[in-house]
């Protein structure tokens, strides 16, 4: 039974004000972790933290650090220039580009490279379904290379390109990539047809251009710390990540980081028995390597203090947000979420009237799966079918309020019901 203090947290929650969080941080553009965006963006959470009266920390760490300019893509019989995304930690081609034949190899699995030469050519893959089941492309590209293959074309499904990854899409980061790599790019279904049409022709002469900058550089996790008045160091955290891996960066993730804003904003102005957490991470658009960073720096500490860890990842576009029952990787056992946090997270919503899904999270698990490896109970609420998902089209006009709305109420009262028991 919602209580009546928990009622005034559900009247002051405004999705309205997470949504002009959302639309600042998308104005910042590129907020890769330890790019000049994320350096703003930085600056943009200690600023409301500190204007909440939160105690402000942070933790350091480094990690991989991306950026590109715009690459460059021709069908040579036609003359058309092909819109595209190179994915994070694509290897740029050679000055001048690659000039080559592109194949048609499919799925891009071994068996596939049996049946075409692809020889010094440049290989095009597909995706069967309209998911992201290749966005890993760290281990296409390390069979392709091994094939002989100098560069890489993905077509996606949609209408427009996304930005993939060059990982393997393992969680140990210490296998993250795999060892070749190719340059390559992610170009849309109409692209994908004109691909077709020239290959239909007899041939498919490409030239492709890319220039991209991997480099090791320095970020920090924010937490805005509320002291509890009986337990403080007991606490319960609540997490949004800032970064994006393309620009704007609407949904994914400044719906999280504006419900997260405007969450701490309420919720600052209680006294809770325990101490409430709230973290900005950085460096998720990846395998996670700031998650990992700050559960490895603090992991005595959360493992002792953290009673729970509520994460917020893409919440307002495409269907329902959903609770993750189990998350895998290809190199470690399932990471099973705990029931009795997901029912308490459906339990609040029921008695709001909202309702969340659940799901088991095929290809890798947000930020809240390293908490639970080190054994910090933890959720996450994310719509991971957001059509616009990595792309130049995940802008503010596409995120619903009313969604900010549901998750703030949701996690505010989960939050304070953990901080009071």
């Amino acid at each position: 039974m919602i209580t009546d203090v928990e009622m005034t947290f559900q009247r002051q929650i405004s999705g309205l004000n997470a949504l002009t969080h959302v639309r600042e941080l998308a104005k910042i553009g590129y907020r890769f972790v330890g790019t000049e965006g994320d350096k703003k963006s930085i600056n943009y959470i200690k600023e409301k933290f500190n204007a909440y009266g939160l105690e402000v920390r942070e933790t350091p760490f480094s990690t991989l650090s991306f950026e590109d300019d715009k690459p460059f893509l021709k069908i040579l019989a036609t003359g058309e220039e092909l819109e595209g995304v190179v994915p994070l930690f694509s290897p740029s081609t050679p000055e001048g580009g690659l000039v080559a034949d592109a194949v048609l190899v499919g799925d891009g699995q071994d068996e596939d490279y049996q049946k075409v030469n692809v020889e010094g050519k440049i290989v095009i893959l597909t995706e069967e379904t309209l998911g992201y089941s290749k966005f890993w492309l760290g281990t296409f590209a390390d069979r392709a290379a091994r094939a002989g293959a100098v560069g890489m074309i993905f077509i996606h499904p949609m209408p427009w390109p996304y930005r993939m990854s060059m990982e393997a899409g393992n969680s140990d980061l210490d296998n993250r990539f795999c060892e070749s790599m190719l340059p390559a790019i992610c170009i849309s279904a109409v692209g994908g047809l004109k691909l077709m049409y020239a290959i239909s022709n007899g041939s498919c002469r490409v030239h492709l251009e890319t220039k991209n900058l991997s480099e090791e550089r320095d970020s920090v996790i924010i937490s805005g710390l509320l002291k509890g008045k009986e337990l403080p160091e007991e606490r319960v955290g609540i997490l949004a990540h800032r970064d994006n891996a393309i620009a704007p960066g609407a949904n994914d993730n400044g719906s999280g980081t504006g419900t997260l804003l405007e969450i701490a904003r309420v919720l600052s102005q209680t006294n809770p028995k325990r101490s409430l957490e709230f973290i900005s991470t950085s460096g998720e658009e990846d395998a996670t390597p700031g998650a990992w960073s700050y559960c490895r720096t603090h992991q005595a500490d959360l493992v002792k203090n953290m009673k729970a860890l509520l994460d917020m990842d893409m919440i307002s576009v495409g269907s329902v947000a959903k609770q993750v029952e189990r998350g895998e990787w290809p190199d470690c056992e399932p990471i099973v979420h705990p029931e009795w946090l997901l029912k308490m997270v459906d339990d609040v919503a029921a008695e709001m009237g909202y309702g969340f899904g659940r799901m088991i999270a095929a290809w890798g698990v947000p930020e809240e799966g390293r908490f639970n490896q080190i054994g910090v109970p933890a959720t996450v609420l994310w719509a991971a079918d957001d059509p616009y998902y990595h792309s130049v089209h995940d802008d503010v006009d596409k995120v619903n309020p009313n969604c900010l709305k549901a998750a703030g109420d949701t996690l505010a009262i989960v939050s304070w019901r953990l901080a009071n028991q």
